[in-house]
């Protein structure tokens, strides 16, 4: 039973360790500035002014990036990243919002701190630029971004999904579908490979309690008599 249960581990260990890598191609093998580097199985992108993100995956055909922050602070990153010098923009549709930095807390009503962002003595807002701004607070910068803060649906990925305007030779172009046809075929090779590996292993779990409730049973017959 134990090594069926390692063995389990490890065919889901091997499984997510091929698809879960990043293939590094155009036109971030040719963009100069942006470091793209690879480092125990983790993709990660530099950005000057910022610094380094996690790449979650690159699609070449629909030309979309989708990042992670490793800081888990993903209205820093909003604040801070500045892709104006950069051939990236948001892939989604942007709105105006102020970053408000108060010396004291402001009604959760209205108000939404931004834990990340804040301590005790700095309590940080993403807030609507038209909004009143208390007397306690200080506008710290109205920036064009994706989403405002919200404990609701915050975690390290939302909104940091980039898309790229390069024009790319014809043959790149090409080749980048086939890629993402290929890379998506052997997805789900994979996961038909061990979803049947798995099966098999329930299989034979199964096989081997049976049997070991058989010889129990025959050993309480043979002990009645």
């Amino acid at each position: 039973m134990n090594s069926l249960f390692f063995l389990t581990i490890f065919l889901v260990f091997i499984f997510q360790t091929s698809v879960t890598g990043v293939d590094i191609h155009y036109p971030f093998t040719t963009l100069s500035g942006f470091d793209l580097f690879h480092k125990d199985n983790i993709t990660t992108i530099h950005f000057p002014s910022y610094g380094d993100l996690t790449v979650k995956s690159i699609s070449y055909d629909r030309r979309k990036i989708d990042l992670l922050d490793p800081k888990n602070c993903v209205p820093r990153v909003f604040l801070n990243l500045n892709l104006t010098l950069t051939p990236f923009q948001y892939y989604y549709v942007l709105q105006n919002y102020t970053y408000l930095n108060c010396s004291t807390t402001l009604p959760h009503t209205n108000f939404m701190e931004v834990p990340c962002l804040s301590d005790s003595n700095s309590h940080v807002y993403t807030v609507d630029p038209q909004v009143s701004i208390p007397s306690s607070c200080k506008r710290v910068k109205t920036v064009a971004i994706p989403f405002k803060y919200s404990p609701y649906i915050s975690d390290n990925s939302l909104g940091l999904r980039l898309t790229w305007k390069l024009r790319e030779p014809e043959e790149i172009k090409q080749g980048n579908k086939t890629r993402d046809s290929y890379t998506a075929r052997n997805t789900v090779f994979g996961l038909s490979i061990c979803f049947v590996v798995m099966a098999t292993i329930v299989g034979i779990i199964k096989v081997h309690l049976f049997t070991k409730n058989l010889h129990k049973k025959e050993e309480q017959l043979l002990g009645d008599f």
